[in-house]
């Protein structure tokens, strides 16, 4: 068992959640368990309910779709209802983002909240500064107090579903160590993270059967990425939020992701030419591509994702829009090079 204590409390192995979990928790009477629909989240849920045999569940279901000002009141008043203060979030980016809202509400109460989320998917683990409601600007919220990090959940996500969300994990690695904030320690996790995703992603993928030991080290990359975000995203996150909500469910983040970066990389180079061609020799792949932006686009060819916004089925006529909304993003502040929404208008032609 391997645990890390950067940023929070972490246990990262396999049988975590039977391991770890239990020792957290203690004798706690009762707990309330949010779980979202990610693939790997039903069966995540059990195992922390058999190995919580003591403490009464009361579980919540949620997914992204649901409006962030409605999910919160109803946690809160869940959490009241079966008196107790321990939130327990599994799944990925919706019920752990959704937890931490909750959090932050509590606090503004005055309240106390102990949260614990169990990772069933690629994504942050919480672990970034702030989270992005569905609607409205990201919000500062508390970290989970602890991480139960269990790469054994991954076996059953889809392949399709793993390359978008270890897409999305790649460019906040490389839009981390491309922000101009000074942070040596996030940088190296960065660097480390892409390195890891690169290699280890594509063996997974081809693997006819879960690749254990590939699903173990996407799952630390994803980690790794996640505490390097302790440094900042950037003008790409901003960018791929507003179209995310007008293309729904049916497209992930990760499919905007690439085809977002090349073209970022390509506008932000005069500014952080050097981090980007640092960034290009870390990724694991057999010849050298000359930019980065050209080193994104072969990844997410070789993944099987789109290479292009067309690809994906966005309206380009709706471009003003995203631009507008992409530069007034918290983002954008965070981004390399100032962006305008000209300049959100330019990136998102040349991504197209």
């Amino acid at each position: 068992m391997t645990l890390i204590g950067y940023l929070t409390r972490t246990h990262f192995a396999e049988a975590a959640i039977e391991d770890a979990l239990p020792e957290e928790v203690g004798p706690l009477a009762r707990a309330l368990v949010l779980v979202d629909d990610e693939p790997g989240g039903a069966i995540a849920c059990t195992r922390v309910q058999e190995a919580l045999d003591h403490t009464t569940i009361s579980l919540a279901r949620t997914d992204a779709t649901t409006p962030h000002r409605e999910a919160i009141p109803r946690i809160l008043q869940a959490l009241g209802d079966i008196q107790t203060r321990t939130l327990i979030a599994i799944g990925g980016s919706a019920a752990i983002g959704q937890a931490r809202l909750a959090a932050e509400q509590a606090i503004r109460r005055g309240e106390t909240l102990t949260l614990i989320a169990v990772p069933a998917a690629l994504c942050d683990f919480g672990l970034a500064r702030r989270v992005r409601q569905a609607q409205g600007q990201p919000v500062a919220c508390p970290r989970p107090d602890q991480v139960i990090a269990d790469p054994t959940v991954l076996e059953l996500v889809p392949p399709r579903r793993l390359a978008a969300a270890a897409m999305e994990v790649l460019v906040h690695a490389i839009e981390a160590y491309a922000s101009p904030v000074y942070h040596p320690p996030a940088d190296a996790l960065a660097l480390e993270a892409t390195r890891r995703l690169t290699r280890w992603l594509p063996v997974a993928l081809a693997s006819p059967e879960p690749h254990r030991e590939a699903l173990r080290e996407l799952m630390a990359a994803a980690l790794t990425a996640g505490l390097a975000l302790e440094k900042a995203v950037g003008g790409v996150d901003a960018l791929a939020h507003p179209i995310k909500v007008e293309l729904g469910p049916d497209v992930l983040h990760g499919d905007l992701h690439a085809p977002l970066m090349a073209a970022m990389a390509d506008f932000n180079t005069e500014a952080v030419g050097e981090r980007y061609a640092t960034m290009a020799k870390t990724f694991a792949r057999s010849r050298r591509e000359p930019h980065l932006s050209t080193t994104i686009g072969a990844f997410a060819r070789a993944i099987g994702l789109p290479a292009t916004l067309r690809e994906t089925g966005i309206d380009p006529a709706r471009f003003d829009r995203f631009a507008e909304m992409a530069a007034n993003d918290p983002g954008a502040l965070a981004n390399p090079r100032r962006l305008t929404p000209g300049d959100c208008r330019r990136i998102l032609e040349a991504a197209w």
